[in-house]
Order: C-alpha cells, then structure tokens, then sequence
C-alpha cells in the first residue's frame, strides 16, 4: 500500500493521511523533498543577528545551515548543525519548534509563516543518513584522561560527544539494552523513528566512545569503584521516578503507569511488542493527564486498540503543556479530549477496572505554574471504561543520590554547584536529574554544558567566557563568521 500524503501547504509539514495512521507505527510527518527542502531554505534571509541561534538550547547554526541548503551544499549544511548537535535528526523531529524555539522566534513569523528550519534540519540529518555519510567532527589529541558516563540519554549523550572530541577516554554505562534514554523508550515511532536515533548514536560510539549498557550504577557498579577506575564521572540519569496516583482503585487490573506502558511498548521495538503485547487495554481507555506524555500514550493506545481512547485534563485545552500541533494530529486520528475532569475514584468488579469517577473541575486563581489552578466543584461523573493509563508526571530519577549519598535538591534532584559539580569532589551531574523533566535539546544542552566543565576540571583550565553557550553564540554570530560562513570558511571546533 502506497503512503498518501496531506499536502495542503508545504508549511509546517506534510503528513501522511489520517485514515491510514490506524495501527500504523510509520512516522506521520513526511520529510521534504530535496526541492521543497531548498525552497524553504531560500525564504531565510540570514539575519545580521539570528535570534533563532539565540534560542536554541544547543546553539544550532540555523542560518548557516539555510544559507548552505538554499544553494544545494547539503555537506557544510549538516557540518555547521552536527558542530553542536550529535542529535540532529532525532532534535528535528523532537523539537517543539514552533512553541519557543527557533521557528518561534524566526523573524519572517512576522509576514506569515517562519522558515520551517525544524524540517529543513530533519532533509539534511535525513541526507547525510541515507545518501551520503559524512566524516565526524575533529577529535584532539588524547589527553590519557577517562570518564564514565551514567545514564546513555539524550543529556548523556550530548555529553559524551564532546568529552571524546576534547580527546578523553568515554564510557557510558546505562542499566537500558540500548541508549537513547527517554528518546529511545518515551517517544512512540510515530514521532521519532528509532533508525533515526540508533544511527545518531552508533555514530558517537564510532568517534570512539565505549557503551556498557544493563549496568546500574549503584547496583552493579558503586559511585566510589567509578571514581577509582576513572578520572571523573558524569550523572545523566534522567527522570524516572514517577509522580504516583493517588486515586483509590489504583492498584486494579486495568490502570497503568503511563510511563512504563511506553517503555514496555518501544524499549524493545514496537514490532516486538506487538508480536507478544503486556496490555490488556480493551476498546474504551481513558488517558490521565495534558502533557507529551500523556498524549503519547494516548496516541499509542489509539494504535494498539483502534478503539476508543480519551485523555482527560484537569485543565482546559489552553492550559495543556504538549505541543497543539501533535495534538491537531491526534485529534485527526480520532483522539478524544475531556477537559476540566480530573479522578476522584477507579471502580471495578473481581480486582478488574469497569469505570472511573470522575470530579467535575472548573478554573480558580493562576498557581504557581503560571497557570488556573482546577478548583473542585463537588460534581462527579461516572464514566465506563475498559483502561486506564496515568501520566501525570515524573521527577529526577533518585536511586543513585540515595545510594551513593550524592546532596539533593528540589523533589530528589542532584544538587549542583555553578561548574556543574555535585557534592562528591571529581563526579559531576546534567540533565533532567538536575532540572526534572524538560525536552530533549534542552537536556542535551546541559549534557555540554557539564562535558565543558568537566573537561575544564580535567585539565585544569577555564573557558573565558561564562558558559558554553556565550562561547558558541558569540562565534557564530560575529561579523567575522558572518563573512566567513558566506565565503565558504569554516572555523575548527570544539573550542580549544
């Protein structure tokens, strides 16, 4: 069966028909072709002062990747994007660009439409993958120096990039068979193709980089015999430890975490999964909760049943924190939505869920999300249904800080100084662990941010600018390298 696509206007993307999403795993959005892609990049005018440079986590060199596709040179387009981003084609599909990042904040936004950068990355990522393999970046002398790595995530990954470009001895040590972190097991295929993000990373275990993966660190190797065998370590754990219902009938056959039902789902590969499915979901799920989580899960649901699947939101549709252009598409695939409900009770018969009670919400004074808190009217409703699938958040995985008695700070998260040191001398931590739950550039930029300081640390040196960002901002955004990108020059990096 052929894919058909919507393509009632190239911008943001197209995608491929809803009907045929049905028990489809395939990734609904379409990339472009190498026409469309050039086109697009063409309507870039190369700003004296890319402010989509400015907000991009990872410093993403939007212009000079548009002024390269603009005339055909697909090479030094995926060169200046991959100089700070080892995950292009996984964070071009990730992205919630048009949200806050770079489409945001793209100044042609204000005569119609931002160039569509995210899709243009995705062609070139999708180029150098499919057609033509580019050589990686440059690697330093190596230094004799070693680190390990905890956690193969997105933040972990970001981080041992650069660390083995600076030349030191990496290794990461994740308790999951394959890396990626929440990328790999959290994001449906759908949205992220796991080709995609496997490839990105056999790519930084080719410049070097050792993987030692169903290792837990803190059950299968202590924190102290790490900070033996290495020169420093890096904790990129993630979050994991799940926000618990506190809903009674939670513990009935039938209600689900959320977060373990995409892990079990797409750790393994979804066509493992449904070739000896865990989830007894039925026709009629309900989804609790309004952010990309709980729209995944839905939207996997809505896959694996072809039946009646419902998220349910304590809030409005205004107040949801997912990107509304995924759920335009869930909506399309015949997703339901319930607004201002939040549960109050799961009842069942013989240990097995038959309904939900719901309390009927309504919208009080903004808290301290920034948002209208749901304020209980004292209603409920009842309403059938076969599952129930909860995903109402998650905080910095804790297992390591308790087992090691590594200092936390807010809901468990690893307590770092301005360097990114943690309180144990020589281990330093990044990513989600610190901050909770955020996206994956955001993450990864924070993986880069620890790498520079733990590489600072190793050589006892200081980059003079104030972090990792200023210093990848101020260079690529000089008039010099203005000049140079347009004369065709390019700088050596990373920074020495």
């Amino acid at each position: 069966m052929s894919l058909k696509t919507e393509r009632t206007s190239k911008f943001p993307f197209p995608k491929l028909e809803a009907g045929l999403r049905q028990g489809n795993f395939e990734e609904v959005q379409l990339p472009y072709t190498l026409e469309e892609a050039m086109e697009e990049a063409s309507r870039c005018v190369t700003c004296g002062n890319p402010i989509c440079m400015d907000v991009c986590p990872l410093q993403t060199d939007i212009r000079g990747m548009c002024e390269a596709v603009a005339r055909g040179d697909f090479s030094t387009a995926y060169h200046r994007i991959r100089e700070t981003n080892p995950l292009l084609g996984t964070t071009a599909r990730c992205c919630p660009q048009l949200d806050s990042l770079c489409e945001a904040a793209c100044v042609m936004g204000s005569r119609g439409e931002p160039v569509a950068s995210g899709m243009i990355q995705r062609f070139v990522a999708d180029w150098e993958r499919t057609t033509s393999k580019q050589p990686d970046p440059v690697r330093m002398e190596a230094t004799g120096k070693k680190v390990a790595v905890v956690g193969g995530g997105p933040a972990g990954l970001a981080a041992a990039e650069l660390l083995t470009r600076y030349g030191h001895e990496v290794t990461i040590l994740d308790e999951l068979p394959f890396l990626g972190g929440t990328a790999w097991y959290g994001i449906p295929d759908y949205h992220l193709p796991k080709d995609v993000l496997k490839y990105e990373a056999e790519r930084i275990l080719g410049m070097g980089v050792v993987a030692k993966t169903g290792v837990r660190v803190g059950r299968d190797v202590t924190l102290d015999e790490l900070r033996s065998d290495y020169d420093a370590v890096l904790v990129a754990t993630g979050a994991k430890d799940v926000t618990r219902s506190e809903t009674p009938g939670s513990d009935l056959a039938g209600v689900y975490d959320g977060y373990q039902f995409l892990e079990d789902v797409f750790v393994g590969g979804v066509k493992s999964y449904l070739r000896n499915p865990k989830y007894n979901l039925g026709k009629k799920v309900l989804v609790i909760g309004g952010g990309d989580s709980a729209l995944d899960c839905a939207r996997t649901a809505l896959r694996l049943t072809q039946g009646d699947v419902t998220m349910v939101y304590r809030r409005t549709e205004a107040e949801m924190p997912v990107d509304e252009i995924l759920v335009g598409e869930g909506k399309e695939e015949g997703l339901k939505l319930m607004f201002l409900m939040a549960p109050k009770a799961y009842l069942g018969a013989g240990g097995r869920l038959r309904k939900a009670t719901m309390s009927v919400m309504k919208l009080g004074e903004v808290d301290s999300s920034g948002r209208r808190s749901p304020v209980p009217t004292g209603e409920t409703v009842d309403i059938e249904c076969d599952s129930v699938i909860v995903a109402i958040g998650r905080g910095p995985s804790t297992f390591l800080q308790k087992s090691a008695g590594i200092a936390t700070g807010p809901k468990g998260s690893i307590a770092i100084d301005g360097r990114s040191m943690t309180s144990v001398p020589g281990v330093f931590a990044a990513g989600d662990v610190v901050t909770g739950e955020s996206l994956v550039v955001k993450a990864m930029s924070k993986g880069r941010e620890a790498a520079q300081h733990l590489h600072e640390y190793l050589l006892g040196t200081q980059l003079e600018h104030r972090s990792l960002y200023d210093y990848y901002f101020t260079r690529r955004t000089s008039g010099r390298y203005y000049r140079d990108m347009l004369d065709g020059k390019e700088e050596v990096l990373p920074p020495e």
